[in-house]
């Protein structure tokens, strides 16, 4: 009966809207304002590399952005990083993706090694039992808690969500027990070396243990390619061309260049992530890195082809972005991504049906 009178009442809306709206191409941003309740906030943070920053890099002149992303309040925070399923994924299919996985998932990889010794599981055996940790996760854990659900978070191939729990501990509870090995507390102690100069610990990590949340969501995919035998020498010898590198020295497009050289005290840091996050860096750095691959004629295409696979890859982020939304409706989510996906991030984010994009500007403001 239920199902009966929910047919009945979508037909009359469709009798009762004009026909010229009926026949007009459906468009999903349509329903952007015809849902219960608050629409989902996405803020999406240009950054740069921080592995790109000098070793005089000092974190600490992240606070300011820490402090104005705090204020946000997101209730999930996604990274440019792969999550488990797809690393574990790609070394059983390393014959066809040669290398990605090392590439992309080494670290991963080292640290599930290390903390598999506590836990006695594997990838998939420790998201199984990650999920349900959390679904009865006690509202006031324990010390042994903590470190147990950072142990499953490292042995399921996700290592910074591993490590917000390590800050969520007091430094005296960050130590090895019956769950997590020593080769764990060592690989999760390096995070708070100079060494490691990344963007996903040094602010998605710290503003998730200081938001009191429970884990990061690793929202990256590297499973795009272009299967044509000729396309790496084509598309090397394409950007070895002169308007190439008459592009990349433009002045224009010098601050994004060398944004991981402008952090040396909090208002400069602070100044970069504005300027990364405007509208005008998003549109120069996709001319320059995208529009001008299909502008200029390329063998075999090697021009359109990158662009293509690109889009693919960002979609598939997307797709991961989206999924952590629907865990949240009407939340907020922050992602934290390298500055070159933003103007699309955006743009796709803003078809989808209950989105709402923040505008990372005001927020940095």
């Amino acid at each position: 009966m239920k199902l009966g009178a929910i047919a009945v009442a979508v037909l009359a809306l469709a009798l009762a809207t004009p026909a010229s709206a009926q026949n007009r191409p459906f468009d999903p941003r349509e329903y952007q304002r015809q849902h219960v309740g608050e629409p989902t906030q996405v803020l999406v943070l240009a950054t740069m590399h921080l592995s790109g920053t000098p070793e005089t890099f000092d974190p600490a002149v992240l606070e300011p952005l820490l402090d104005r992303l705090a204020a946000f309040r997101p209730d999930a925070i996604t990274i440019e990083a792969l999550p488990g399923r797809q690393i574990d994924n790609m070394w059983d299919y390393q014959a066809s993706y040669d290398g990605v996985a090392r590439q992309y998932g080494g670290r991963a990889t080292l640290m599930a090694a290390a903390a598999s010794i506590g836990v006695g599981l594997d990838m998939p055996a420790a998201e199984a039992e990650l999920r349900r940790s959390l679904a009865a996760w006690p509202a006031s854990p324990t010390a042994a808690d903590r470190r147990r659900l950072a142990a499953l978070f490292g042995a399921s191939g996700d290592p910074i969500s591993a490590v917000v729990q390590w800050w969520r501990l007091a430094p005296d509870d960050r130590i090895a027990d019956d769950n997590v090995s020593r080769a764990l507390v060592e690989q999760l102690a390096t995070y708070d070396t100079p060494m490691r100069r990344n963007e996903n610990h040094l602010i998605g990590a710290r503003l998730a243990a200081r938001l009191g949340l429970d884990r990061i969501y690793p929202a990256d995919d590297q499973t795009d390619e272009i299967q044509s035998p000729t396309w790496v020498d084509d598309y090397t010898a394409f950007v070895s061309e002169p308007w190439h590198t008459a592009l990349l020295n433009d002045p224009a497009f010098e601050p994004l260049m060398n944004a991981p050289q402008r952090l040396r005290t909090a208002d400069e840091a602070l100044a970069t992530y504005r300027l990364l996050n405007t509208s005008r860096a998003g549109r120069t750095d996709s001319n320059a890195q995208w529009l001008s691959l299909m502008t200029h004629p390329s063998a075999n295409n090697a021009g359109r082809a990158r662009v293509a696979s690109w889009e693919t890859r960002n979609l598939r982020q997307i797709a991961n972005i989206r999924e952590v939304t629907a865990n949240h409706p009407g939340g907020r989510i922050l992602v934290i991504v390298g500055s070159a996906h933003k103007p699309w991030f955006d743009a796709y984010l803003r078809m989808m049906s209950d989105v709402e994009v923040v505008d990372a500007e005001r927020v940095l403001r």
